[in-house]
């Protein structure tokens, strides 16, 4: 039985917010991840349990977990310079 992996919420409106050409390179490596589900790097911290992965020309970075063997979930799909940002403003507090 083939992994299935499911978008929440908040990913599947990044994932429909973006270009298709972008949309099309994100979802090849969704796909990948049904095969190769460990392929991202491990996270840590306050994503400890989370798994990210790059994609589109590494401009995109695809956040997920492995909830069992057949489910992978993708929680965000954001622009790194975004996410970027965001830990810049966390290292200040």
């Amino acid at each position: 039985m083939p992994r299935k992996v499911k978008l929440l919420p908040r990913a599947q409106r990044e994932l429909e917010g973006l270009p298709y050409a972008i949309q099309d390179q994100i979802v090849a490596k969704l796909e990948l991840l049904r095969d190769f589900p460990e392929m991202g790097i491990a996270m840590f911290d306050a994503f400890l349990g989370y798994r990210a992965l790059l994609a589109a020309r590494n401009t995109y970075r695809i956040i997920y977990r492995i909830v069992s063997y057949d489910l992978i979930e993708i929680a965000y799909i954001r622009h790194c310079a975004r996410q970027t940002r965001f830990r810049l403003i966390r290292g200040e507090e």
